[in-house]
């Protein structure tokens, strides 16, 4: 017997936009809690890839947590380490496989999902590390290049530090958008750097204690931004498994508000 339009029920699939809606506001983070997994303020982008993939940051600061670190060390010549002239070629392996890698990785992770401040940040970190690594590493004859000449490389490497506390700069800036976490480490960088570079200037010179003192401190707060960094990354592990604690890293999107939040309101 055949039924009449009145009794045909709604198929299911009818209600199916609306459930799958509901379950992306479930998912969908909060600002604050956007920024602490991604490390920027929350921006429009097509898709919902965000819901799809995993999170790429704790891969990238994983990586560099693990080269950077015993690298502080090495250079501040703790229990001997670094032979007690900074000599970081130990941690070579870890420069490449560790910290370059997972650093590209997290990187390319971060731009799929349409993070720019993190891709870009954790991109040219992992080139700074690639390049260390490669400093140190006959294969690629940085050194060896100058001859007996090591002032002159001193003075060539001393250059590129330089542009990387430029470039740290720009990023603490930036990050005053984002978390105090991220800007306390990346403004350690903005300090690591310059002293880096002092370092070569003063040892091209021969004033080794001057360049030992500069290494020491530079290489001071870089430790001080690995710490922070430890932080950082444990807080998001323990997100990306439900942890029923919450570490808090400073949200500062709430403060500083964006561009677009101000047209906006003005256009109210």
């Amino acid at each position: 017997m055949s039924r009449t339009h009145d009794e045909i029920e709604t198929p299911p699939h009818k209600h199916h936009g609306v459930e799958e809606l509901e379950d992306i506001n479930i998912l969908k983070p909060t600002p604050s809690h956007f920024e602490k997994l991604y490390l920027q303020p929350e921006q429009a982008v097509a898709g919902n890839l965000r819901l799809t993939f995993g999170n790429p940051t704790p891969i990238a600061l994983g990586g560099f947590l693990l080269a950077n670190t015993p690298a502080t060390i090495m250079l501040m010549g703790w229990r001997g380490a670094g032979g007690g002239t900074g000599n970081a070629s130990a941690g070579i392996g870890s420069y490449f496989y560790f910290a370059a890698i997972l650093l590209y990785a997290g990187g390319i992770g971060e731009w799929i999902l349409g993070n720019t401040f993190p891709a870009v940040v954790f991109f040219t970190f992992g080139g700074f590390w690639g390049t260390f690594g490669a400093t140190l590493t006959p294969f690629y004859n940085a050194i060896n290049g100058y001859g007996e000449d090591v002032a002159a490389f001193y003075n060539s490497f001393a250059f590129f530090l330089v542009f990387m506390a430029v470039l740290c700069l720009f990023y603490t800036i930036a990050a005053l958008r984002t978390n105090i976490c991220l800007v306390i480490i990346l403004a350690c960088f903005t300090v690591t750097f310059p002293c880096l570079s002092a370092s070569y200037f003063y040892g091209a010179v021969g004033m080794a204690t001057l360049s030992k003192s500069c290494r020491v401190v530079g290489a001071a707060f870089a430790f001080a931004a690995s710490m922070v960094a430890w932080y950082l990354w444990f807080s998001m592990i323990l997100e990306a498994v439900d942890f029923p604690i919450s570490l808090p890293v400073g949200d500062l999107s709430k403060y500083i508000k964006g561009k677009s939040e101000k047209t906006k309101r003005d256009m109210v």
